[in-house]
């Protein structure tokens, strides 16, 4: 099967933060979960001339590794095994995910015949963030929101809500608190009014200096939520499409 040569989508202007995963724990949660939805995908080879249809099914082994269906052909399987890169295109709740993977090599997965290759190192998770994003006024008042450095509750730190998405937030916390460095993992505590209480992972991609409320001296981070899960995702959706509502109510 042949297919349009596929190039790779670019993230919008100002929303790096938001589009490209690259750590470790990020890849590797974010292929679990569109290996657990049972995603559908294409996996692109022969420079974006050629792909099979496929199924992401488990990121298994030590180390970890990516395993995936073969295709129902047995000349592109032969041919893709050859190739010395592949491009999967799939999806995550939704949102469009593609990556680069080295030459796949056949293996068994639950007694059948399949794929499996290295881990990417970097993948693209395009966001829709102008469908379901909600800028702060320069604050959201309603949400509170806490961080925890290393996953340490015991040193929480009050955070203040700038920006908020399905797929992450813009926090500010006081200068004076420890510096969340770029692509480390941290807890997170979000408390959505009328929809309750969010607990998630939470990974620093962008950091600046920041005036928050009553003229403190903060830094702003850009968050991104790690495997953040349907429900959670679908309460974050459904609390800014209520403020969305309740904005244009007074326009």
């Amino acid at each position: 099967m042949t297919g349009p040569r596929l190039t790779l989508l670019d993230p919008p202007k100002g929303a790096e933060e938001n589009c490209y995963i690259d750590t470790a724990l990020g890849v590797q949660s974010l292929l679990r979960a569109v290996a657990a939805a049972g995603s559908r995908s294409a996996a692109y080879f022969d420079n974006g001339k050629s792909f099979i249809h496929t199924t992401l099914l488990a990121v298994e082994g030590t180390p970890e590794r990516l395993v995936f269906e073969k295709g129902p052909d047995a000349a592109l399987n032969a041919a893709l095994v050859k190739s010395p890169r592949v491009t999967f295109v799939t999806s995550d709740q939704g949102v469009p995910v593609q990556f680069n993977c080295a030459a796949p090599s056949l293996t068994l997965h639950a007694g059948s015949e399949a794929f499996h290759a290295a881990m990417p190192g970097r993948l693209l998770r395009l966001q829709r963030r102008g469908y379901y994003r909600l800028a702060g006024e320069p604050t959201h008042w309603m949400l509170k929101a806490e961080l925890f450095p290393g996953n340490d509750e015991a040193n929480a730190m009050k955070a203040w809500v700038f920006d908020l998405s399905c797929g992450g937030l813009a926090a500010g916390v006081l200068a004076a608190e420890p510096l969340l460095k770029s692509n480390t993992s941290h807890g997170c505590m979000l408390e959505l009014p009328a929809q309750g209480r969010i607990q998630a992972q939470v990974i620093v991609r962008i950091a600046s200096g920041t005036v928050l409320p009553h003229g403190l001296e903060g830094r702003r981070y850009g968050l991104e939520f790690v495997n953040l899960g349907e429900k959670n995702a679908a309460n974050v959706q459904r609390y800014i499409l209520e403020q969305q509502r309740k904005r244009e109510r007074t326009v």
